[in-house]
């Protein structure tokens, strides 16, 4: 698309319109109408089998990383009491390779030095080995970066809209799900809340002029707190961090402009 500018110069341009944005009922990971959809504490959707799945990648990741750190622990302890041993000091002084130079001090000991040729593999030098730092045991979100355990995950069940053709899938269906307490539907451009005791989701108007005043969940009859209202987070791009405002986003491309006559 040309996009005109303030300065009257026309450039090139894409506009990022609602069907380029995550709906508000799609996986964070998979970007897939959920099946089975969870929520974080922050209001982050995700299908559950999508979560578990990277929640366990995260626990062999820290256990592969933890198996490192602990060998590297074991080696500079050996390292070290092999330095308080003499013998074994004077043993690794004596040893040389072909990548070695060796020298007899007047005192008797032998010192090596070692010289890099790039032409010789024996001769090559090394790059050194990075030491590993401790690694965190606490899995996260991999949106929020925040810490998340599988019991943070809270279950959500949507309200489905009434469908004409009964045989058809809800995922399949463009309006999908609607507030569980005034029927109205819900879109991305619809501010929800999950109240965390019946997993209900309803419309953030209906939270604020119906149940904020008694704070009482009116699907399972239940005394709320502010915990237990989870604000969902909708849809958003790579261009923005959420598209909560239903303005367009516009990405804009360096191209050969020309002067608008």
């Amino acid at each position: 698309a040309v996009v005109s500018t303030q300065s009257g110069h026309y450039g090139r341009g894409t506009i990022i319109t609602r069907d380029s944005a995550r709906n508000f009922d799609c996986c964070c990971l998979s970007l897939q109408p959920c099946r089975d959809p969870v929520v974080t504490p922050e209001g982050y959707l995700y299908e559950r089998e999508s979560i578990l799945q990277h929640l366990l990648k995260q626990k062999k990741r820290i256990a592969k990383q933890e198996k490192a750190y602990n060998k590297q622990v074991e080696e500079e302890a050996q390292a070290t009491s092999s330095k308080a041993n003499p013998a074994v000091e004077k043993f690794m002084k004596s040893q040389f390779t072909s990548s070695a130079i060796q020298k007899t001090t007047e005192g008797g000991e032998v010192e090596s030095s070692k010289l890099n040729n790039f032409w010789v593999p024996t001769l090559q030098g090394h790059a050194t080995k990075q030491r590993a730092h401790k690694p965190s045991t606490k899995t996260t979100c991999p949106i929020s970066g925040k810490n998340l355990k599988l019991r943070d995950l809270i279950t959500v069940n949507f309200t489905a809209m009434p469908q004409g053709d009964a045989q058809q899938s809800v995922i399949c269906q463009e309006n999908r799900y609607m507030c569980a307490v005034t029927k109205d539907m819900l879109t991305n451009f619809t501010a929800c809340v999950v109240l965390k005791p019946s997993g209900s989701v309803v419309t953030l108007d209906c939270f604020e002029n119906l149940i904020k005043k008694d704070m009482m969940d009116p699907v399972s009859n239940t005394k709320l707190t502010d915990k237990d209202v989870i604000h969902l987070k909708r849809g958003a791009t790579g261009f923005a961090a959420a598209a909560n405002t239903g303005e367009n986003i516009v990405a804009e491309k360096k191209a050969p402009t020309m002067m608008a006559s």
